[in-house]
């Protein structure tokens, strides 16, 4: 199968290494030209246990290419990932500038059937504004699907590889999550890590609306049951095994690390 993935960040670099490595032709797009330079060159611009191997073996292989174009990536596809950027606004609400500008550019590039597949982190009715920003250029046929991030940080590589691999092996056409089993507020996990660097900086933050946690709660019995599977390295873990990756670099490595790495 071919794919597209636009945006090259965690979640896009993440996913479109890890199709590739089950055998899909990815096609990953960024505007952003030295780290799709990077990038083509071998040089992987995020740090994740497992990634970089899998990472170049694509490449060599030619099922992992990367691009500044978006026409040129998306010509061929089947299916388009977004994986873009969502900050919050200043009311603490998703920003979708960067979603629905990249649809609004779709909908005038599509020559036929797309599925377009939004996994940046973006509130309940995006998927119609994401359809409405095609249709206003586009009038051919095509779907839109949600499919939100939640790799796992520290051992996203295990949990998607090994999750594709087995669902594919399995008889079973339903949905299966195959992330985190529990669920972490961002306060939560801002506090672990700061317990772990040993860091007293102060923690702010802004209360959600209240909603119902059952509606969104993780399952994985399925992925347990049908596939055999299950995370085999806790949060915890992969947290520390990160945190020791990147205190044990030399001074000389930190410069070659994306600007975003580095406290200022």
């Amino acid at each position: 199968m071919k794919i597209a993935v636009v945006g090259t960040g965690y979640v896009g670099l993440v996913t479109g290494t890890c199709f590739a490595e089950t055998g899909n032709k990815v096609t990953c797009v960024d505007i952003d030209k030295s780290k799709v330079e990077k990038l083509s060159g071998g040089q992987i611009t995020i740090y994740e246990p497992g990634l970089e191997k899998i990472f170049l073996r694509n490449i060599k292989e030619e099922r992992l290419r990367f691009t500044t174009q978006l026409e040129e990536a998306v010509e061929d596809a089947e299916i388009i990932f977004l994986a873009l950027p969502t900050p919050p606004g200043a009311d603490g609400s998703a920003d979708l500038k960067y979603v629905l500008g990249v649809t609004d550019h779709l909908g005038k590039i599509l020559k036929g059937y797309k599925v377009i597949v939004n996994k940046s982190t973006v509130p309940v009715g995006t998927a119609d504004k994401v359809s409405a920003a095609i249709a206003q250029n586009y009038k051919g046929e095509y779907d839109v699907v949600s499919n939100p991030e939640f790799l796992r940080e520290g051992v996203a590589v295990d949990d998607l590889v090994e999750g594709i691999y087995r669902l594919l092996l399995s008889d079973y056409t339903g949905p299966v999550n195959i992330g985190n089993p529990n669920e972490i507020s961002l306060k939560d996990f801002a506090e672990e890590v700061l317990k772990l660097t040993g860091n007293t900086v102060k923690i702010v933050y802004k209360e959600l609306p209240v909603d119902d946690p059952k509606q969104r709660q993780p399952d994985i019995t399925k992925a347990r049951s049908i596939l055999g599977w299950e995370p085999k390295v806790e949060r915890a873990e992969g947290l520390q095994k990160t945190y020791d990756y990147f205190k044990a670099l030399p001074p000389s490595e930190w410069t070659k690390l994306p600007k975003e790495f580095i406290s200022k």
